[in-house]
């Protein structure tokens, strides 16, 4: 069965990791350096670099390292902005989430809610897979509103045969003119904990941890 949840708001928090190289850029500049030497060097005599030509470059020199410094300050920005604050992540605790999510667990029989979102109105298919990857169940949607939707699986696979219990990976799909474009998965809940491992932050949500950068709304515990 499918339930349309159009309702949610979603709202994208990403992060972005950049990593910068000083000896790169000081290369940049020993390198325009030794070639404006070569070229005075190298020079007619008869005819030798006008003084203009000489400010020019110097003037590209300037101009480089300023870049240069402009562009360092600007990474050294956004891994401040994307670092881990320990206080801003312990405020989510008791928050409401939605994150990223393409598994489903499967306990007596009955699975969780998968749920998904898409942009128009679209033919979706899922599938579920095992720990081995294999496809155990093919499920056609048919064709979907735009919005938010959240669909249950019956634990059975294509035989109708009921599965173990267990932990399964979910595709979803939606067709294109140009064939079958993937579309992520969702899971909603409370953050029960947070933790920060090699300087990432996670969150604990319904028993499963998450990246930080996985979220795609947070809101108030009674507003979900």
């Amino acid at each position: 069965m499918i339930y349309d949840m159009s309702g949610i708001y979603l709202s994208s928090l990403t992060g972005v990791r950049n990593n910068s190289s000083s000896s790169s850029n000081s290369l940049d500049k020993e390198a325009f350096l030794r070639l404006l030497l070569q070229e005075l060097e190298m020079q007619d005599p008869l005819e030798p670099m006008e003084t203009k030509d000489m400010i020019s470059q110097l003037s590209q020199l300037t101009s480089l390292e300023q870049i240069t410094n402009l562009t360092s300050a600007v990474k050294d920005f956004v891994e401040a902005q994307t670092s881990v604050n320990p206080a801003q992540l312990a405020s989510l605790i008791g928050k409401y989430v939605v994150v990223k999510n393409n598994t489903v667990n499967l306990v007596d029989g009955q699975s969780d809610s998968i749920i998904f979102n898409v942009d128009e109105d679209a033919h979706v298919v899922v599938q579920i897979l095992d720990e081995n990857g294999k496809v155990v169940r093919t499920e056609d949607l048919g064709t979907v509103q735009a919005g938010v939707h959240a669909w249950q699986w019956d634990g059975r696979d294509d035989s109708g045969i009921s599965v173990e219990d267990g932990s399964y990976t979910y595709h979803i799909y939606k067709l294109t003119s140009s064939g079958l474009e993937e579309i992520g998965g969702m899971e909603g809940g409370v953050v029960e904990a947070v933790q920060i491992k090699d300087g990432e932050g996670f969150v604990l949500v319904n028993g499963s941890l998450y990246p930080v950068d996985s979220i795609l709304e947070i809101s108030q515990e009674g507003d979900a």
